[in-house]
């Protein structure tokens, strides 16, 4: 359902027309089994928030893991939903992170967030016109896609011991094994003690090359050489524990839903050196 999204200028002239069509969306039961799970509440509260900007919701304060979460239940519903023989709608709606705004060309500051998650809706019927070939431009955003990923994986690193994902939200498919991994390394190395931030850590990540292999209409692989220096400093021993320093081959799987590239999975070669309490595996683990 390739296309467009409104503006949210072009959405208050439609509000009336929206506003029925997420009513009517609410009453599939094929789609909503159960109404008041929370998911469906958050899904509610975001159109809410899109149709009326000014309006307090039970949900402003909650976490940022747990919006994400709800995020991904619900989208996870829609696109099963609209994937479906036989569904055509006038509208059809995607849950997406604020970060993603840019990419969509809105302005973060003038489209309705809430909790960090956004309502985009796109116009299914007028979207039916001839397009021209857009093939090189794809490639340039899942290129862009990925080196992203790279910044948000070092970044969420770098941000130990606290644990901040709102970047790898922004990249990566939350349900996606990498993603898993990353949030699986932070778990441990927060619990172990170990940063990166600490005073004069030379730490440093840089994308040597990145080319687009193969790319369809849901899925694209990409091949990157990569850098990576990861000096793990313990807090508990007031030293350095573990050095992982490797430049290497790395393939991206990166996977397009309802419009957006995310980052599905990242296959890279075991570490040169090895790394301690490491899991036998055909990945590396960054520590």
């Amino acid at each position: 359902m390739a296309g467009e999204f409104l503006s949210h200028a072009e959405i208050v002239v439609r509000a009336e027309e929206i506003r029925m069509a997420l009513n009517s969306l609410m009453h599939q039961k094929s789609l909503v089994g159960k109404p008041s799970a929370e998911q469906w509440g958050f899904f509610e509260a975001c159109g809410e928030r899109l149709l009326s900007p000014e309006k307090p919701s039970e949900f402003d304060q909650i976490s940022s893991s747990r919006s994400a979460q709800l995020k991904f239940e619900v989208e996870d519903k829609l696109r099963r939903y609209y994937n479906h023989p036989g569904k055509f709608v006038d509208y059809v709606f995607s849950l997406v992170h604020k970060g993603k705004l840019p990419s969509k060309r809105f302005l973060t500051s003038e489209y309705p967030n809430l909790a960090g998650y956004c309502l985009l809706v796109r116009a299914i019927r007028e979207d039916y016109i001839a397009r021209e070939d857009k093939g090189a431009d794809t490639r340039q955003l899942i290129e862009r896609v990925v080196s992203g990923c790279v910044d948000a994986e070092f970044a969420a690193y770098a941000a130990l011991p606290e644990i901040i994902t709102d970047e790898i939200n922004r990249w990566f498919c939350i349900d996606g094994p990498a993603y898993r991994e990353i949030m699986n390394l932070l778990v441990r190395h927060k619990a172990r003690g170990w940063i990166l931030s600490n005073n004069l850590n030379p730490s440093t990540k840089r994308l040597i090359d990145i080319r687009v292999k193969t790319v369809d209409a849901e899925e694209a692989i990409v091949h990157t050489t990569e850098y990576w220096y990861l000096r793990w400093w313990d807090v508990k021993k007031l030293s350095y524990v573990y050095p992982y320093r490797e430049t290497n081959r790395q393939t991206y799987i990166v996977k397009q839903e309802n419009g957006t590239w995310e980052v599905f999975q990242n296959l890279r070669p075991s570490p040169r050196s090895s790394a301690p309490n490491r899991r036998t595996k055909t990945r590396f683990t960054k520590g």
